[in-house]
């Protein structure tokens, strides 16, 4: 296996963006995921001077900026009622991550409908098409997530969106807890991972949900995941998230360690 680029997603420590982004260097992580939805890194929030001061911030700290969160949680772009105003918001984090040179934006689809005449199907393949038009002018990558769905129908769906801009971002963790195999699922999308998630997790039974759990200490198999995104040839960095934790800089720097082994 080819060298393994490791970030960490740098709002999952708690501490805000410029302890968290010090948090990760020290840890000896390379690359940073920022959220950009809330706080200071919101679009809103960021004038072209802190865009500046960022960027600076960031590489004096020796770190890539690889991606930007745009996950919006709740339904996604599967929900009717309040698709306008998620598109709006994650075309200003497009527009941002163009500002700081980010290369890709991360969001989540949401559930996503089997049956093609499904409302919040067409829902989701309109707001899709609209990012990708936005996406494309920015020349930035919006990469969706879609766990609770199976990874083939997610391919079914960008095959017909059609969009070379809207990629995905793939999760095991996320796959794994709502019942998928990640191994297979990396494969099912391999002409279109542009980002990807570490999380480990427990998938569900007949008596308890999947859940997150911390780095080592579940069911995913890493190796088999990264060779499976190595074989279609993904070569971007594993962004670690822990985003259920008591102790997240614990957790995220076992996390470092458990790879770190795992990897030599």
């Amino acid at each position: 296996m080819s060298l393994v680029r490791l970030g960490v997603a740098v709002d999952d420590f708690g501490l805000g963006p410029k302890r968290g982004l010090r948090q990760a260097a020290h840890l000896g992580y390379g690359a940073v995921e920022l959220d950009a939805t809330r706080g200071d890194v919101d679009p809103t929030a960021l004038s072209q001077t802190g865009v500046r001061h960022l960027r600076k911030l960031v590489e004096g700290l020796g770190l890539e900026l690889a991606t930007l969160g745009g996950q919006l949680g709740g339904s996604g772009l599967a929900d009717p009622a309040t698709v306008d105003e998620r598109i709006d918001r994650t075309r200003r984090v497009l527009e941002l991550a163009a500002r700081l040179r980010v290369p890709v934006v991360t969001t989540h689809l949401g559930p996503v409908p089997d049956d093609p005449n499904d409302r919040r199907r067409q829902s989701i393949i309109e707001a899709v098409q609209h990012l990708g038009e936005h996406a494309d002018r920015t020349d930035t990558f919006l990469a969706v997530q879609a766990a609770h769905s199976a990874p083939t129908v997610l391919r079914d769906l960008l095959d017909e969106i059609d969009c070379p801009m809207i990629r995905v971002c793939y999760d095991p963790g996320g796959l794994l807890q709502f019942g998928h195999d990640p191994v297979t699922g990396a494969g099912d999308l391999a002409d279109y991972v542009v980002a990807s998630h570490l999380r480990d997790a427990t998938p569900a039974t007949s008596t308890s949900a999947g859940h997150e759990v911390r780095m080592g200490t579940g069911q995913v198999n890493f190796l088999a995941c990264l060779a499976a995104l190595e074989q279609g040839d993904y070569v971007g960095p594993q962004i670690v998230r822990r985003t259920d934790a008591a102790d997240p800089i614990a957790d995220i720097a076992a996390a470092k360690q458990y790879l770190d082994n795992l990897l030599r």
